[in-house]
């Protein structure tokens, strides 16, 4: 399911304008993004947890040359789905 086709079913679903879900969408994901890149978390009860997860420096090869390098530290967007949620899905 992509963007475009979340959007229609939420609208339907809701009884909403699709510009209205998509702009609670555009929203929710500026929201996410925004809370998780000063290192705090998101939590949606029934659903699961947006946490920042840091991926520290570490050393790596180049495939190509067989040189040694270094990756720098990177964060990057955690997802943990909530027991409730894995209850739906299984």
């Amino acid at each position: 399911m992509n963007k475009n086709e979340l959007i229609k079913f939420v609208s339907r679903k809701a009884k909403l304008t699709e510009k209205e879900c998509l702009n609670c969408l555009n929203a929710i994901t500026e929201l996410i993004g925004e809370v998780v890149k000063r290192g705090g978390e998101v939590k949606i009860c029934g659903f699961g947890k947006f946490e920042p997860k840091i991926r520290h420096e570490r050393k790596g090869i180049n495939p190509q040359t067989l040189e040694e390098i270094v990756i720098k530290q990177k964060m990057s967007l955690g997802f943990k789905s909530s027991s409730k949620f894995d209850k739906k899905i299984k």
